[in-house]
């Protein structure tokens, strides 16, 4: 049971989920590759035999003097969860700022920050007082801050992870409407390629919602969905 829980607490922390995505105070229109701040609620009930684990969690985009920043706030009976990005973006190009990842409960773990020094190119892992093991380029996001990246261009992200960089490769699979509890979206269905066999992670963005994610589902190795 404990690795299945943190198996899918690991998961909010890569992609944020949905089932059901209040986007109530959003503007219907068209993405016109620019963000503008929102807050959307999820909701979700993981069921494992007999034990049933109900996740809430709150995305929110805002402005915050010259930066942006992104969080992702997820709670449930036995862990909690939360992320914070800080980043600017110039010309569609979203640049992190820092990073902040922390979980508690039951899965409580070090507070992880990763620091972006633009002047030197390189990582800062103040935790750990280590530089990441890698050069700091315009195309490298932070764990959360290439959710936003991904909703201006749709392509490959190198992502930091600790001292070094994964890669995270997206490919469009095409358009579909999407039942949720607020109603039917109009769909951009998108899936990450170059995972294991058995293996797939396929997200689907709200095309009049500034692509907002409103749907993910995750299929692991062996079975679990």
């Amino acid at each position: 049971m404990y690795k299945f829980i943190v198996t899918y607490f690991l998961l909010l922390s890569v992609i944020s989920f949905s089932v059901a995505a209040d986007t109530s105070n959003q503007t219907p229109e068209i993405a016109s590759q620019e963000l503008t701040p929102y807050t959307v609620g999820y909701k979700a009930t993981w069921k494992v035999g007999w034990f049933p684990i109900t996740i809430e969690a709150t995305r929110t985009l805002e402005k915050s003097n010259d930066e942006w920043k992104l969080s992702f706030e997820a709670y449930s009976s036995v862990a909690d969860l939360s992320e914070i990005s800080y980043f600017d973006i110039k010309q569609n190009q979203i640049s992190p700022i820092r990073y902040r990842y922390k979980t508690s409960g039951f899965l409580s773990k070090k507070l992880r920050v990763i620091e972006f020094n633009r002047e030197k190119n390189k990582v800062w892992l103040p935790d750990q007082e280590i530089w990441g093991n890698y050069d700091l380029t315009n195309e490298i996001q932070d764990n959360l801050s290439y959710q936003e990246q991904i909703r201006l261009d749709l392509m490959t992200y190198p992502v930091t992870y600790k001292n070094r960089l994964k890669s995270y490769e997206f490919a469009i699979v095409g358009d579909s409407k999407i039942k949720t509890p607020l109603g039917t979206f109009n769909a951009t269905e998108v899936k990450q390629v170059g995972l294991d066999k058995d293996e797939s992670n396929h997200i689907w963005l709200a095309k009049d919602y500034e692509y907002l994610i409103i749907k993910l589902k995750i299929t692991k190795s062996n079975g679990t969905s």
